[in-house]
């Protein structure tokens, strides 16, 4: 009989560690292998809430039929070069910080007794990578938590805990 799999999906915050330590203790208790899941962000909440307020604010200012400014273009190939190696910048400390919150949870799950551990660090869509990772791992149950990042978001952009409990072919527990 094959090992019973559970996955964790965390990105760091309270929430997350509470889901990760659920799915540990039932992991521990029906002696069942564990894997944790963490999506790369990017965007900040804030940044993203400040640019719908924007383009809600530029709409409503604009007189009807009137087409908004499209966006900056580079002045110059030294320009465009710097921009994209601060992009590369950028996108490289957001690994950083995957890597590091999903080593911080590996680290969390096995001091409290997991076994078999697997990790996965994804970049896409929140809830569709965590669904990859419970089918390429054949988990038979997800844990998250059930809000990451704040009621507006959830409100406006849709909820992954939602998504995924909508979408799992596995159980979803949701952690609070």
């Amino acid at each position: 009989m094959a090992t019973q799999r559970i996955l964790a999906a965390t990105d760091g915050s309270e929430m997350a560690n509470r889901a990760l330590d659920l799915a540990v203790e039932i992991s521990v208790a029906l002696h069942c292998d564990l894997s944790i899941v963490h999506v790369l962000m990017h965007g900040r909440p804030a940044e993203e809430i400040k640019r719908m307020a924007d383009i809600e604010r530029l709409v409503a200012a604009a007189p009807a039929g009137l087409a908004l400014a499209s966006p900056a273009v580079p002045a110059s190939v030294a320009e465009l070069i710097a921009a994209a190696e601060a992009e590369s910048r950028g996108l490289r400390l957001i690994e950083i910080i995957g890597e590091t919150t999903l080593r911080d949870a590996a680290d969390r799950a096995m001091a409290r007794g997991a076994t078999n551990l697997r990790t996965h660090l994804a970049d896409g869509d929140y809830a569709d990578e965590i669904l990859d990772a419970a089918e390429t791992d054949g988990a038979r149950m997800i844990v998250l938590g059930s809000r990451g990042l704040g009621r507006l978001r959830a409100a406006v952009l849709g909820s992954v805990s939602q998504k995924v409990a909508h979408h799992a072919t596995c159980a979803v527990l949701l952690a609070k």
